[in-house]
């Protein structure tokens, strides 16, 4: 049985060098290394700190988050 992921909104407070990755933080003041989708590369590119984002995490994993696009 698969959970369903946890949705809510975080700040982008860091850029990674490598420009894929992107340092948030969630509403409760926690951080979490977030990561978008290839296939929301032009998404994921217009990204800079201070945006306000929805990402996904598990209910096991708050380190790692996955920024989607809001639509």
């Amino acid at each position: 049985m698969k959970d369903t992921p946890i949705r809510t909104t975080a700040t982008i407070t860091e850029k990674r060098e490598d420009g894929k990755t992107f340092i948030v933080t969630l509403p409760n003041g926690k951080t979490s290394l977030g990561h978008s989708q290839l296939k929301h590369k032009a998404y994921r590119d217009s990204l800079e700190i201070g945006d306000q984002v929805t990402v996904e995490m598990t209910p096991f994993d708050f380190n790692k988050a996955r920024i989607i696009p809001t639509d």
